[in-house]
């Protein structure tokens, strides 16, 4: 297994988002766990086949790429958008060049739920329990740091989501610490997609647009689920 995600590992146990995943993945959930390693082990969970959107897919948006400088209107470390909640009419300032804006239109049209993500624990509380429990996702696309891809790989892999990761490329965490302060919701750079990434994340979501699609969001807990009236 990778020395990285080990290392990650041992130094998440202690922390409430580890401590959460033995509990409440590993030991409740053994027989998943076990065939999720042996997928991870032979070779994660890249979508085999064009993602498709629709129902029960999800496009995740790391918050650290909300603007900083005019600032988000939502705020930066949490879960909400402005434009999600309000529609894609007009909208202020910071919204209009807004990179979590662009991708939570092109996943609407994709028929796709979209989450800003912030922390590991709401990941799990958010994402992986329900996958888990009730299936809840089978596909996602996820915007992050490539600190976390192993981490998060591995946890796809138990809840068998099979997953598309599209890496920032600038004012992403590097490390253990600057990981765990952005965690926390101490992050203040805005990440930036590299233009491979980004063109292949607008090239995924753009090709799974539907004929007919969800004219706006509506907010379930903390996800963003396609509305049609």
């Amino acid at each position: 297994m990778n020395l990285n995600l080990l290392a990650f590992c041992f130094r998440s146990l202690y922390r409430e988002y580890g401590s959460a995943f033995v509990l409440r993945v590993i030991l409740a959930h053994p027989v998943a766990t076990v065939r999720g390693i042996a997928r991870y082990a032979r070779g994660g969970t890249s979508a085999p086949a064009p993602w498709q959107g629709g129902e029960g897919s999800l496009v995740g948006i790391g918050f650290c790429l909300k603007p900083v400088t005019p600032a988000c209107p939502a705020g930066r470390p949490n879960h909400r958008c402005q434009v999600f909640e309000v529609g894609f009419g007009e909208h202020p300032a910071p919204c209009r060049d807004c990179l979590v804006r662009a991708i939570g239109r092109q996943a609407l049209a994709a028929g796709s739920a979209v989450y800003v993500m912030t922390s590991a624990r709401d990941v799990l509380r958010d994402v992986l329990l329900p996958t888990l429990r009730r299936r809840r996702f089978r596909g996602a696309v996820l915007t992050l740091c490539r600190y976390s891809f192993e981490p998060m790989r591995l946890a796809l892999a138990i809840c068998g989501i099979e997953a598309r990761l599209v890496p920032f490329m600038h004012g992403d965490c590097r490390d253990y610490p600057a990981w765990r302060r952005a965690d926390t919701g101490h992050k203040p750079e805005q990440t930036l997609l590299g233009e491979t990434g980004l063109a292949d994340l607008t090239g995924t979501l753009s090709a799974a647009a539907q004929d007919t699609p969800a004219r706006r969001f509506q907010r379930a807990g903390n996800i963003y689920e396609p509305r049609r009236v």
